[in-house]
């Protein structure tokens, strides 16, 4: 998964910035993508059978339960973060050649959704870069 951009980590709610300084990005993102919406019950000792030790490792498990050790979390959706994250991901297996039938195909999209999102995403970058004069 790419990395999060100063400017999609502002719509990163604080608690899942919390996370991140906890078990890093990559896993914090895991754990959004899989219990978004949800309230996470950290477990007080950090066991290999735990579905977090499937998901982040036991090194990441093992962090959480030091950091919040029996604590009842909420996990927000970060569904605006997240749908940026796919864009940008998309665009950049667009720079890369994938034509847009294939992206269209992979992420679930028609291709017209593509070459829309695809206008939309460039030209919000093209805009961001500001005027010369």
């Amino acid at each position: 998964m790419s990395a999060i951009t100063s400017c999609q980590a502002d719509l990163l709610p604080a608690s899942v910035q919390e996370l991140i300084d906890v078990v890093g990005m990559a896993d914090a993102l895991k754990i959004v993508e899989e219990r978004g919406g949800t309230r996470l019950c950290v477990p007080t000792k950090a066991k290999y059978d735990h579905w977090l030790a499937a998901l982040i490792g036991m090194d990441g498990l093992k962090v959480m339960v030091e950091y919040y050790r029996g604590e009842e979390i909420e996990i927000p959706r970060c569904a605006a973060a997240l749908r940026s994250l796919k864009e940008l991901k998309i665009l950049a297996q667009a720079a890369d050649g994938n034509t847009n039938a294939q992206l269209a195909r992979e992420y679930g999209y028609t291709e017209r959704g593509i070459r829309k999102l695809r206008r939309r995403v460039e030209g919000e970058q093209d805009d961001s870069q500001g005027d010369l004069f």
